[in-house]
């Protein structure tokens, strides 16, 4: 969960760039909450406000604070360390039908509890707390890291976020145990059995040596995460130790990841025994930041991809924000990759949780004061857009249409190349930046990528062994991904089986590259003991005279008396010598082969 304690430490930190996008800022909605640790909305207008000493809460849309809890289980919940309680909250995907909601808390003993209830009958703005079925439970070795998150996820399964049972450094290695519940996220099936089932499209579902809820493994402590509305993409703030905080990103439906802790505390090795040597088993974070107050922070908040519709210049931004620091962070979520981000610095702190409501406005909260704020965008409806032309090669160049709406005019444009106009032609394949400035100083970013399309096509037909390229002026034959020397012309007459592909150029000087298609080279005539070499018996020479006359490719093979192939050779001349000084005395045979067709003849070597 959270962590806010003296700093002993300070550590060097790259100096990032702050643009105002969004320009954030917080308006005062709600007032009166006691520890808020979760915002959540139930399919309509009502803000669901988890207080972590065992409340649960209504915030209607003006703000105001229902006098009745929505639950209250404060008597079976342990409170007493700052990383325990009533810790989070998720509605049913049906709720409106069957009234379940699902909690996450700490019970008396300190162990974990998923828990389902129920609304009342006769009051949708109070649950019934004898309704209560354990659902999930994991034993807690230490009161922190208890995570406390859960969601459910556009598939219709409940996603729970558990810490790796606290302490330091996870000192018995749960995070990385597939066999322990702690430092993993678990995906259930609520609807398919009692109290739920294993979905069959789990990562681990039928694997003998690791849990089979576990979803992904290797956090330290997922204090929050979410799903982006649009993608289904989940979106994880995974607490650090003491260098770093990051934020990890999971394609919707892309589980069985491990995020790596405790061998790596974001991009840096922490405790690297029995950890795999290959880091590319690991999922490493979109976003890190450092352990300081001014780059940094302490203690990360996950939040949420904007999808609402009031603030446009803030939409498909993911923001979050640090506990301690009171910086906040944007990623353009729906840029192009790898995701560009920024700092905001010293937007609040003490920010617990950020939250989403029905509409995809976001909202937050003050843990000290309990304030719960809504998150605005001080740019209001300044936006700007941008189209990409895609780079055709000799044929078209590429080009980005900048559209600015709304903001104070006049405008300052700053494009990554250097231009300064709203629109850029001329351009080859890439990735190109803008940042508009408008009067007021509000700043606008975005991406555009400029691809390189091919201005032709290649396609290769067979028949029998020729193989023919349809496009280009130049040619270079390829087999088994291995250039062809000589081979330049529009047809090759194959003579080895194998995958062939061409590399064709045209009149513009683009390329294009055929598909590969694979080849098994017929032979339609062998002719025995039908060549002309000598001298015969051979000694450390052998000439090879070619049966078919003019510049004709072909193989030539030795096979000794066991039937292997002891040398080969490729050549186009009429007279071929071959070199023996490598080979033992004794009975060969001399195979050469063109145009489908074998030529063999035996020697002997002798000396």
């Amino acid at each position: 969960m959270l962590k806010k304690t003296t700093i002993l430490a300070f550590f060097t930190a790259v100096t990032l760039v702050t643009f105002a996008q969004p320009a954030i800022q917080l308006e005062n909605f709600a007032t009166g909450l006691s520890a808020p640790v979760d915002i959540v909305h139930a399919g309509d207008e009502r803000l669901f406000v988890v207080e972590r000493y065992g409340y649960i809460k209504i915030v209607q849309p003006d703000g105001s604070v229902n006098p009745v809890n929505f639950l209250d289980i404060h008597t079976q919940v342990e409170s007493g360390y700052q990383e325990q309680g009533l810790l989070g909250l998720a509605f049913h995907p049906n709720y409106a039908e069957n009234g379940y909601f699902f909690v996450h808390y700490n019970d008396l003993d300190g162990n974990t509890v998923i828990a389902r209830f129920t609304v009342s009958t006769f009051d949708p703005d109070v649950a019934d707390p004898t309704t209560e079925l354990e659902v999930f439970t994991a034993d807690q070795p230490f009161v922190n890291h208890n995570g406390g998150c859960l969601r459910f996820g556009h598939d219709g399964y409940l996603y729970i976020g558990l810490g790796d049972g606290g302490s330091a450094g996870d000192p018995g290695d749960r995070a990385q145990n597939p066999e322990n519940k702690l430092g993993k996220m678990h995906r259930i099936d609520i609807d398919g059995g009692s109290p739920y089932a294993i979905p069959a499209s789990n990562p681990f579902a039928i694997a003998t040596d690791t849990l089979p809820e576990i979803w992904a493994i290797g956090y330290r402590n997922p204090w929050r995460f979410s799903f982006d509305k649009l993608t289904g993409n989940m979106w994880i703030g995974d607490v650090g130790q003491n260098l770093q905080e990051e934020v990890d990103v999971e394609l919707a439906g892309d589980g069985g990841h491990n995020y790596g802790w405790r061998c790596y505390e974001g991009f840096e090795i922490f405790n690297d025994a029995g950890c795999d040597d290959d880091v590319s088993n690991y999922t490493m974070p979109i976003l890190q930041y450092p352990h300081n107050f001014t780059t940094g922070g302490f203690s990360i908040t996950g939040g949420y991809v904007y999808r609402g519709s009031l603030y446009p210049g803030m939409y498909g931004y993911y923001l979050c924000a640090d506990y301690v620091s009171g910086n906040w962070w944007w990623v353009d979520a729906d840029g192009p990759l790898p995701w560009s981000y920024e700092r905001m610095d010293d937007v609040a702190t003490d920010i617990s949780v950020i939250g989403e409501d029905v509409n995809g406005e976001l909202y937050c909260a003050d843990l000290s004061t309990g304030k719960i704020y809504k998150i605005q965008d001080a740019c209001g409806d300044f936006v700007i857009a941008l189209t990409g032309t895609d780079y055709l090669c000799g044929t078209l160049d590429g080009a980005a249409d900048l559209t600015i709406t709304n903001g104070e005019a006049p405008f300052t444009i700053e494009w990554s190349n250097g231009a300064i106009t709203e629109d850029i032609t001329g351009l080859t394949a890439g990735n190109y930046t803008v940042t508009v400035t408008d009067n007021a100083g509000c700043e606008r970013q975005k991406t555009v990528s400029i691809n390189e399309l091919p201005a032709f096509d290649v396609v290769v037909t067979v028949a029998g062994n020729t193989l023919t390229a349809d496009n280009g002026t130049n040619w270079q034959w390829y087999l088994d991904g291995v250039l062809i020397e000589g081979a330049t012309s529009s047809t090759y007459e194959a003579t080895t089986s194998g995958d062939y592909y061409v590399v064709a150029t045209d009149i513009n000087n683009c390329t294009a590259t055929s598909e590969s298609v694979s080849l098994t080279v017929a032979i339609n005539n062998i002719f025995i003991n039908a060549l002309k070499i000598y001298p015969n018996p051979a000694n450390d020479e052998l000439f090879i005279q070619s049966p078919i006359a003019g510049n004709i490719n072909y193989d030539i093979d030795l096979i000794n008396q066991l039937g292997e192939i002891v040398l080969q050779q490729k050549t186009n001349a009429e007279l071929t010598k071959i070199l023996l000084t490598t080979l033992t005395d004794g009975l060969y045979v001399v195979k050469l082969t063109a145009n489908n067709t074998v030529y063999t003849q035996t020697i002997v070597l002798a000396r």
